[in-house]
């Protein structure tokens, strides 16, 4: 454990190159903590994880080589139920870093800041993806919505932010996946929605307003077999209906969005 720790500080202070440790074996040890219990990681684990998947010169292939995202989802739901604090934050930053790997860095700041631009067609064409080099499994993330929404509602700034980040970045890099893992967490978010709205929350609100909007467009689309509860669909509908007066910039607008697209569902599902 005082072994990683200190690797993890030599990397942090630029003492070690992480191109220095980049061997397929070296890389697949440092994963290797998530194959046991979890109950034994130390946050040393998770840094260094982080710092791997971070790295620019880190090929994609060989962290899709791992399969590793199930696992690490496993421990976003771990930390979350244990309200690990010191966990929190790199393991999120750690989903951040995989699911980065499908869509690019630039292009990714341009959606945090921009949630509207999802389902964006002239902003999905000049995202080129290699599908070569994107991480296999990052579609297994769907399954982690539920934790990642609990975490959207922190009252840590640095924890909500990242959280409803990677919703919208999943949302890009494993569509299906990722609509299908928030349509099931309806009634979470719509509770969510709630909350934000009530403190005034913005950004949170915009990428969540315009993530539920996407995936509405989604499930249509994909033609999705998915029971959706009418009884959130209509609880969503009149939140909407409030949410439009907003006068947090650019709520009013997602809001309208959203209901368009909640007009356009099946009033039988």
């Amino acid at each position: 454990m005082y072994a990683q720790k200190l690797l993890v500080m030599l990397i942090e202070y630029s003492y070690v190159k992480v191109s220095d440790i980049l061997h397929i074996e070296t890389v697949s040890q440092c994963f290797q903590f998530l194959l046991g219990d979890l109950s034994n990681a130390n946050v040393n684990n998770v840094k260094l994880c982080l710092a791997l998947a971070s790295a620019p010169e880190m090929d994609t292939r060989v962290l899709s080589h791992l399969h590793v995202i199930r696992k690490i989802g496993n421990l976003l739901e771990f930390v979350t139920a244990k309200d690990m604090e010191d966990f929190l934050e790199p393991t999120l930053a750690l989903c951040k870093a995989f699911i980065l790997r499908g869509i690019g860095s630039n292009k990714a700041i341009d959606l945090s800041k921009e949630p509207a631009l999802l389902g964006d067609n002239a902003f999905d064409m000049s995202i080129a993806v290699d599908q070569q080099c994107c991480i296999k499994d990052i579609g297994d993330f769907g399954s982690n919505v539920g934790a990642f929404l609990e975490l959207v509602g922190s009252a840590e700034t640095q924890i909500t932010d990242l959280a409803s980040d990677c919703l919208v970045l999943l949302l890009k890099a494993a569509p299906r996946e990722a609509t299908m893992g928030l349509l099931t967490n309806l009634p979470k978010l719509v509770t969510l929605l709630e909350s934000l709205h009530h403190n005034g929350s913005g950004l949170q609100l915009l990428r969540l307003l315009y993530a539920l909007a996407f995936s509405c467009k989604q499930y249509l689309s994909q033609a999705m077999i998915l029971s959706i509860p009418i009884t959130a669909v209509m609880r969503v509908e009149a939140l909407v209906s409030a949410i439009k007066s907003s006068s947090i910039p650019g709520v009013a607008d997602a809001a309208a969005h959203l209901g368009v697209q909640l007009q356009r569902l099946p009033r039988g599902i």
